[in-house]
């Protein structure tokens, strides 16, 4: 009777994580970031293109450090900073304030299919497609050149 329990046991864990990943997807929001893109390679993880997002700007009284913020949509139909603050809040993205600007870890780093990474780094305006979960979570889902 017991030599079920583990395989179950891993079976749901395994299950659980999957759908998690998924379930931003389903119960989040779509934005879409304006991005620039440096330094496209790492020669254990594959190709990847970092990102930096200009209009996630640190509102005026924020420390630079740990930040937690939420999107909202612009005028112009890219995702602008909502609402920030030093301390966590439901649905907040966490993430860290640095020269200004504002991003998280899953933001930073984009990978990308073998041998378009440097081409993309070449690209001076790109998009972000991201969905985001009511709880704060990210999966970026696409990375495009932005025609403007």
């Amino acid at each position: 009777m017991k030599n079920w329990v583990m395989p179950a046991l891993q079976t749901l864990f395994t299950v659980l994580v999957i759908t998690s990943f998924f379930a931003v997807s389903w119960f989040g929001e779509s934005f879409t970031l304006r991005a620039e893109p440096y330094d496209p390679f790492d020669p254990f993880l594959g190709e990847y293109v970092m990102l930096q997002y200009p209009d996630l700007e640190t509102p005026a009284g924020l420390q630079h450090g740990q930040v937690y913020f939420t999107l909202t949509e612009g005028e112009d139909g890219y995702a602008v900073i909502d609402q920030a603050d030093d301390r966590p809040f439901f649905g907040a993205i966490e993430g860290y304030s640095f020269d200004q600007t504002i991003t998280a870890p899953q933001l930073e780093q984009f990978y990308v299919e073998q041998g378009t990474g440097p081409e993309l780094e070449r690209e001076e305006n790109l998009q972000v497609t991201i969905d985001v979960a009511p709880w704060g979570a990210i999966r970026p889902i696409e990375l495009d050149v932005r025609n403007e």
